[in-house]
């Protein structure tokens, strides 16, 4: 059994995501002698998901181990996100459709689903249901006597 590589030591003793972590456990249980099956098998894994771990490894080093994917770009940046908020709570009234053109108006962003302004609404926290001033079907007159016979 060969030493294991000291990268690769240390590559597992950092903050990891579980999935990198995995990856590198494949490899180091590969270093000591396992088979593909075995390791597969305890890790809940593919033995494709070994051979390919151990191969990147072999190829990259432990950079080949980790995650490529680093997420896609937000249409707005940080602080125009929280100018976004801070504008949502300034105002008394608000609608997905007003906060759709302030958006667009001001920052020339249209998002692709209406969840996202629900997110910013919520963020701000506020509702993106519509609510009524009053009530469709109150009488006036009711309330006033219902509030009498409770006082008497």
């Amino acid at each position: 059994m060969a030493p294991l590589p000291q990268d690769l030591m240390t590559f597992l003793r950092e903050q990891r995501d579980v999935r990198e972590y995995r990856r590198a456990l494949a490899v180091k249980l590969v270093w000591q002698g396992y088979t593909c099956e075995t390791i597969a098998d305890m890790l809940d894994v593919s033995p494709g998901f070994v051979s390919l771990a151990k191969r990147a490894y072999e190829t990259h080093g432990v950079s080949g181990l980790m995650l490529k994917y680093q997420g896609s770009t937000p249409y707005l940046s940080l602080k125009e996100r929280e100018s976004v908020i801070d504008w949502l709570k300034a105002r008394h009234e608000w609608s997905v459709e007003q906060l759709q053109v302030y958006i667009q108006e001001t920052y020339g962003v249209v998002f692709q689903s209406r969840q996202s302004y629900y997110q910013l609404l919520s963020d701000a926290g506020m509702s993106h249901k519509k609510a009524q001033r009053t009530h469709p079907r109150r009488d006036d007159a009711r309330v006033v006597a219902k509030k009498k016979r409770s006082v008497n």
